[in-house]
């Protein structure tokens, strides 16, 4: 069953994209929400993708100020149009691999992130 995400890709300083996930109600709730953090978002220079999408996965909640040294979780975040596909993999490199095999056509996009969210549903 899809359900509304909004997910924010934003640069780290590796190089390597952070991702951020809110589970929402409707897509109205979602485009509210990001309406008021996207000037804040636009200022650091480091966003890269921001959106609302239905999408299966779950997250858990998000944490503005994560403890240092919180796991980070990997992930494959793949976009065609308003769905997003979401799935959790073992490392980085393991994303690299599993997004060169994705076929990409007009308005696909694939993503390697990493996040100190982890799933909280099947990640599809």
């Amino acid at each position: 069953m899809n359900t509304i995400v909004m997910i924010i890709l934003t640069l780290l300083p590796s190089g390597d994209l952070s991702s951020s996930f809110v589970n929402v109600d409707t897509i109205g709730e979602c485009e509210q929400r990001l309406q008021r953090i996207r000037p804040i978002l636009e200022s650091s220079n480091t966003l890269r993708e921001a959106g609302c999408f239905k999408s299966e996965a779950q997250f858990g909640l998000f944490d503005h100020d994560p403890p240092a040294g919180a796991p980070r979780y990997d992930f494959l975040v793949s976009f065609d149009g308003d769905l997003a596909v979401v799935g959790k993999v073992k490392s980085a490199e393991d994303c690299r691999q599993a997004q060169e095999r994705k076929p990409t056509s007009e308005g696909q996009r694939h993503f390697c992130t990493t996040s100190t969210q982890d799933m909280a549903g099947n990640g599809k």
